[in-house]
């Protein structure tokens, strides 16, 4: 399964996700994301639903890069608080990456990670993608 794949599974993709931790495990080429995902209902005039977040984790397995970009300067990365996060796929970008990512290989995805309190991407490959619900 694909970052894309599992986005195309979720109401709102990873729109307003809050990205807790970050783990990445070199030696077995794994990263681990704890996230709190944006379930709203777009449909509901207020309450509990439009505000809903469920806790998870999206594992990386066969893991070929992560690239992150600084923060850009003026913004106020070093504030306490929710991260949010959006995810994409490369493809969908307007402007190239940068800097330059490596070649990969066949049968992996690249995808962007946009944080917005660094107004920076991180940029990641890796041959599967697995989402499990903590809640």
């Amino acid at each position: 399964m694909t970052l894309d794949d599992i986005e195309a599974l979720l109401p709102n993709g990873f729109h307003d996700t809050a990205l807790k931790v970050v783990t990445i495990d070199y030696a077995n080429r794994e990263a681990k994301l704890s996230l709190e995902i944006w379930m709203a209902d777009c449909d509901a005039v207020s309450g509990t639903n439009r505000e809903a977040y469920r806790q998870a984790e999206l594992s990386l397995s066969g893991l070929v890069f992560w690239v992150c970009e600084p923060p850009s300067a003026g913004y106020p990365y070093d504030v306490k608080g929710k991260v949010r996060i959006d995810i994409g796929s490369v493809e969908t970008l307007t402007t190239p990456p940068s800097p330059a990512l490596p070649s990969t290989p066949m049968g992996c995805f690249v995808n962007w990670i946009y944080v917005g309190a660094w107004n920076a991407f991180i940029y990641v490959a890796a041959h599967d993608a697995k989402l499990t619900w903590l809640d």
